[in-house]
């Protein structure tokens, strides 16, 4: 066995055992929690089913590995665990992997995936609590300005902080005063703030652009499908978790020396 498909499998693994944590990370959060309440929740108890309580070996709490045999099913008493769990593994195990191929500077690649990581939780939790966590957010704007450090771009990662939260916060006080309700919550604009300190306040339009394209185009189809009236409430963080990453990834790819 070659050497590079030694590594392309090892990033495979990485990748999933990272993807499962970050599954269990956000199954087990909820809003009433407090910071140190759902790092407690990561520590104990162990991976378990939530319907019969048992605890799952540890390959069956790998999706990648369980998946072929369970058909994503508990072991002890069969019932469904969902998809959701097996597609974070795939989505990052393949993320690690295209890092790997592509990205020669070890810094470039481990910021790439923790801010990836980071992001990926934001989409999870804000699309089932309509609430973005505090330290995800923190933690992505200090990902953000300390990679900027180490590629002397600091000052435009400070900049890129303040105008991200200055222009989301502006926009939502005048939603508020024109509708009499909010529209943006204060997660969505620390995430674009987050977002200004890891792109540079440069991207900050294409990435609120693009958010806006993506939950204007998921509305109109989620309408169409019956899925949602037209007042229902649609969480905006994945959106800009999703143009915030490919901003990312597309900066950091093509400005590299």
């Amino acid at each position: 066995m070659s050497p590079t498909l030694i590594t392309h499998i090892a990033a495979l693994a990485g990748g999933g055992a990272l993807g499962s944590f970050l599954s269990l990370t956000s199954q087990r959060f909820t809003p009433a929690l407090s910071p140190a309440q759902w790092f407690a929740l990561l520590c104990f108890p162990g991976s378990h089913c939530n319907h019969c309580q048992q605890r799952l070996l540890w390959r069956d709490a790998l999706p990648l590995v369980s998946w072929p045999g369970l058909k994503g099913r508990c072991r002890f008493c069969h019932r469904a665990f969902g998809a959701e769990s097996v597609v974070i593994e795939w989505l990052f195990a393949l993320l690690c992997l295209l890092v790997l191929q592509s990205f020669d500077h070890s810094a470039e690649a481990v910021f790439i995936i923790t801010a990836s990581g980071l992001l990926l939780l934001v989409a999870a939790i804000d699309r089932r609590h309509f609430c973005i966590p505090d330290p995800l957010n923190y933690l992505l704007l200090w990902s953000g300005l300390f990679h900027a450090t180490l590629s002397g771009t600091e000052t435009t990662a400070i900049w890129g902080a303040v105008a991200g939260y200055c222009a989301l916060w502006l926009l939502a006080w005048s939603y508020r005063q024109m509708r009499g309700y909010e529209g943006l919550g204060y997660g969505d604009i620390k995430l674009f703030a987050a977002l200004g300190a890891c792109c540079g306040w440069q991207a900050l339009p294409w990435i609120a652009l693009g958010a806006t394209v993506m939950a204007l185009t998921s509305i109109v189809m989620l309408q169409l499908r019956g899925f949602i009236q037209g007042d229902s409430p649609l969480p905006f963080g994945p959106f800009l978790a999703i143009a915030g990453w490919v901003a990312i990834v597309l900066q950091t790819r093509f400005t590299l020396v």
